[in-house]
């Protein structure tokens, strides 16, 4: 039998809280998991990213509050919480949120929404260079830097929300 394992963390790798709030990164480790690991964002110890938001109610059940979202690319598919897992990596970033918009040729391209430290200021298009750095392809990404993101009573990013500013 195998056996998977299932976490959901923060921006710095440590476990959400198991209050239903806080909202993080779904992780899985196991050998069932890696044969779905070759697009996929992994840790150093074997963790993977499944590309899905969600929480940890006080019972430790995980709730899914965020799909993972695809943006068609030429080499395969890309993650929308990939893009966001890059970026947030960037020490000028707070908050991030990605969407896929329309576009012309491509069909759909990725936008991010930015949320900047309160004591950084850096411009959108040296954090569109960031981003080419610090993944694996090079993806074509706008970046808007707001001052924060819309989000429900429980704290979930209104993404639809967020399309519609555009």
């Amino acid at each position: 039998m195998e056996q998977t394992e299932v976490r959901v963390i923060n921006h710095k790798g440590e476990d959400v809280a198991p209050n239903g709030k806080e909202i993080g990164d779904i992780i899985v480790k196991g050998n069932g998991a890696l044969q779905h690991a070759a697009h996929q964002q992994t840790l150093e110890d074997g963790w993977i990213f499944t590309g899905d938001r969600g929480t940890v109610d006080e019972n430790g059940h995980i709730h899914v509050q965020e799909a993972r979202k695809d943006i068609p690319h030429s080499t395969g598919a890309i993650s929308t919480a990939y893009l966001e897992q890059t970026l947030q990596q960037h020490p000028s970033i707070q908050e991030v949120a990605v969407v896929p918009i329309p576009h012309k040729e491509k069909g759909e391209i990725a936008h991010a929404f930015v949320v900047l430290n309160e004591e950084n200021t850096i411009s959108e298009d040296s954090l569109l260079s960031f981003c080419k750095q610090h993944s694996e392809n090079s993806y074509i990404i706008h970046i808007s830097i707001v001052e924060e993101l819309p989000k429900t009573a429980s704290g979930k990013i209104l993404k639809t929300e967020l399309r519609n500013r555009l």
